[in-house]
C-alpha cells in the first residue's frame, strides 16, 4: 500500500507541475487541488508533519525536472 501512495503522490505532483504550464486561472487551482491531493498521499505514508515536509520539496524537485524536459512553454 505504501508503493502505491508514492507512486500515485509522485504522479499527482508530475501532473499538478505540468498544468502550471497553463496561464489559465482555472488551470491554476486544479493544479492547487491536484497538489493537495499528492500531499494526502504523502502524509497517508509519513504521517502528518512528514508528509508535508516531503511533498513540497518533492513538488519542487518535479516542477525542476518538468522545466528540464519540455523546456519553455511555447508562446501562443
Amino acid at each position: 500500500m505504501t508503493f502505491i501512495y508514492l507512486t500515485l503522490g509522485c504522479l499527482l505532483l508530475v501532473a499538478s507541475s505540468l498544468l502550471l504550464r497553463h496561464a489559465s486561472s482555472a488551470s491554476r487551482r486544479l493544479s492547487l487541488l491536484v497538489f493537495c491531493v499528492a500531499t494526502a498521499c504523502f502524509i497517508a505514508v509519513y504521517g502528518n508533519i512528514a508528509g508535508v515536509f516531503i511533498a513540497v520539496p518533492a513538488a519542487l524537485l518535479i516542477g525542476l525536472l518538468t522545466a528540464f524536459l519540455l523546456g519553455k512553454k511555447p508562446q501562443n
